[in-house]
């Protein structure tokens, strides 16, 4: 009674078919974003910055699940597997890196400061995916490190959904680790210079309209006999080599100064190609910093670069406006570099790596020596642990045990509610609740759970309100309004004139007190309500707007026709019930022409009906005379809707109310 176990064959093809649809899928992702990235997508400049920003933040999503993908194909040896995905995500790089670097190349229109702002977005997500780039073409552990210190790194990467060129097998002809990681040390050595600079160096416009005008996004890879390592590297080259030149001349000019550890910037003779607003230079001081952490081999040149900035702050000695930086961002960026400094000296690895002097002058220079010299204990406290024996280890477990001895019950207890709290949210999920129908983490089996519920579908999109709908004031008559209509104001459609503000259609004025004590009123009827009636009477051929206009009118008619017609069904007083039903046979005789309204829609079907059914039924003149009265009844709607009203079951049970005699009214039409 067990379940039968699929045969090698099957489970063989279920995993090819699974691998197939994954690399469609992740093909198509990547296609999608690569045109959104084409500069001149749209001649508005904030437009296609907009759309650049989509497509920055797509390939951001898109390049970790892409790289694993290659590294899956190339460790099944599927060379050509991976070449397929591989051409679009070099493009997909291409593109965003000239988005970054070779804007002011395409549009040669200077670095005015309103361009810099509408385009600090885009460059903000091109910096972002800067840092994803060398994230993945570097190295977890350090070149020679011990297997076990590598195995932890890689263990501990993985669980984050790291991805490394360790996790890239070799053997491929044209995706080697070689090729990748040289992309990742120039982008690397560009978002140092980002924080070191306030921005990008300028570049020779020479080799920026050579990489413009090689760029390859929205077509292969084929023109020129270029490989897509060159391309890339057409790009992100160039400005690596700018900075990495402002930062040779530095240092050269620091030892010539008699201090070999000196660095001195001269930025007055610096030019940039362009600036970072506070967002942009954020992101990439916590690019640095977080692949300082995350790949050691990288800990010591972000350590020096955020030292050195530190110690040479934006705004200089008096914290001014610089740039697009205002004065508070300038306070907001030197706070940020000084918590990133001491982040780092609490890391062990300042230690091994020898960048603790440079981390510890950087905030003694800010005022922070106390908080530096603890930094640098703790690292160093850290290191013995990790060198000492499992005596020094077990102390430092009891004393550590010790210190939070006193809270361990309630700690326990809140976990405990915490751990229940979790099994209840997992369970609301996994019955859809919460947070909604919850698709699966794999993209294959959410796509194909996506087409499975296809046939689910409504016929029909469901309503939606317009956006453009006028927002009413909240006065006094708003509230007063909802509650003598139980609600039903607050639900009006503002696109139509009849429910906006009581309707438009008449004008009331008030005139004097007269002799009786009581005041004479006047209405008058609209302009716009009275032409549109008078050329709908001619049958003039109306406009868009007048048309519109008196279909509203007609729809506005109808509906008030049936608020007469219930009000004199449910009237208590006879003489209310009489002059409500001697008004609607008025204005059902009328309206001709005007289709009833749904609240008595029912009525006029009853009657259309049994006229059919008449002429069914007979021949002969009795037809001829059934033809005509059908005819009536579709010219009449609403007379029709008066005499059947009474004998509608779903209408005359709610709308009809015995009178006190015991007598039924009669219908409004036959009064």
């Amino acid at each position: 009674g067990g379940v039968p176990a699929i045969a090698p064959q099957e489970s063989g093809r279920r995993t090819n078919l699974r691998s197939m649809r994954k690399a469609e899928l992740l093909r198509r992702w990547v296609q999608g974003a690569i045109p959104n990235l084409a500069p001149g997508t749209f001649t508005s400049s904030s437009l296609d910055a907009s759309a650049a920003s989509r497509g920055v933040l797509s390939a951001s999503a898109a390049l970790k699940p892409c790289l694993k993908y290659m590294a899956e194909r190339i460790g099944s040896a599927d060379d050509a597997g991976a070449l397929r995905l591989f051409l679009p995500v070099m493009r997909l790089i291409e593109g965003v890196l000239g988005r970054l670097f070779l804007e002011g190349a395409r549009k040669n229109d200077g670095r005015d400061i309103n361009n810099e702002k509408e385009g600090d977005a885009l460059r903000s997500s091109c910096i972002k995916f800067l840092e994803i780039v060398v994230l993945c073409f570097s190295n977890k552990a350090l070149p020679g490190a011990a297997g076990s210190q590598a195995a932890r790194m890689k263990k501990d990467a993985s669980q984050a959904n790291d991805f490394s060129l360790e996790d890239l097998p070799p053997g491929h002809p044209i995706i080697t680790r070689e090729n990748l990681e040289e992309i990742g040390e120039y982008a690397f050595s560009t978002l140092r210079g980002l924080v070191l600079l306030g921005g990008q160096a300028e570049i020779d416009p020479n080799l920026l309209l050579a990489a413009a005008a090689s760029s390859s996004v929205g077509n292969e890879f084929m023109g020129g006999g270029s490989s897509p390592f060159q391309q890339i590297l057409s790009i992100i080259k160039p400005a690596a080599l700018a900075f990495l030149k402002v930062e040779s001349d530095a240092e050269k000019a620091g030892a010539e100064s008699g201090d070999k550890d000196s660095f001195i910037l001269d930025r007055s003779n610096i030019e940039l190609g362009f600036g970072l607003s506070q967002k942009s230079y954020s992101l990439s001081i916590n690019a640095v910093q977080m692949l300082a952490t995350k790949r050691p081999v990288f800990f010591k040149e972000s350590s020096i670069c955020l030292a050195r900035r530190t110690m040479d702050p934006p705004g200089g000695l008096s914290g001014d406006a610089e740039g697009l930086l205002t004065k508070a961002a300038v306070t907001g960026i030197r706070t940020h570099l000084r918590s990133s400094c001491l982040t780092l000296l609490r890391n062990f690895l300042s230690v091994t790596s020898g960048c603790w002097e440079a981390l510890a002058d950087a905030l003694n220079a800010s005022g922070m020596k106390a908080q530096a010299d603890r930094a640098l204990q703790a690292s160093r406290q850290q290191l013995n642990l990790m060198k000492g024996g499992r005596a020094a280890r077990n102390r430092a477990a009891i004393f550590y045990e010790w210190e939070s001895a006193d809270n361990t019950r309630q700690l326990k207890r809140q976990r405990d509610s915490d751990d229940a709290e979790a099994r209840v949210r997992a369970a609301k999920i996994a019955r859809g609740l919460g947070s909604g129908v919850q698709l699966p983490t794999s993209m294959v089996d959410a796509c194909e759970l996506v087409l499975l519920n296809l046939e689910n579908l409504p016929p029909k999109r469901p309503p939606v309100s317009s956006t453009s709908q006028r927002k009413r004031p909240i006065d006094l008559d708003f509230v007063v309004d909802a509650v003598m209509s139980n609600g039903a104001s607050l639900s009006v459609n503002e696109n139509r004139w009849y429910d906006r503000d009581g309707g438009e259609a008449w004008t009331m004025e008030e005139g004097e007190v007269g002799e009786d004590g009581r005041r004479i009123l006047s209405f008058s009827l609209s302009d716009k309500v009275l032409k549109a009636g008078v050329m709908a009477a001619e049958s003039d051929e109306l406009k868009d707007s007048v048309k519109a206009f008196a279909d509203q009118s007609k729809l506005a008619a109808s509906k008030a026709f049936s608020r007469v017609l219930f009000s004199a069904s449910n009237a208590r007083s006879e003489a209310v019930a009489d002059m409500g039903k001697q008004l609607a046979a008025r204005l059902a005789w009328t309206l001709s022409g005007v289709k009833p309204s749904i609240e008595i829609e029912s009525a006029h079907s009853m009657a259309v009906k049994s006229v059919e059914g008449a002429m069914s039924k007979n021949d002969g003149k009795k037809k001829e005379s059934a033809a005509e009265l059908l005819s009536f009844v579709e010219s009449h709607p609403l007379v029709s809707s008066c005499l059947t009203f009474d004998m509608t079951p779903n209408i005359s049970s709610q709308a009809v109310h015995p009178k006190e005699d015991g007598g039924q009214p009669n219908s409004p039409a036959s009064s």
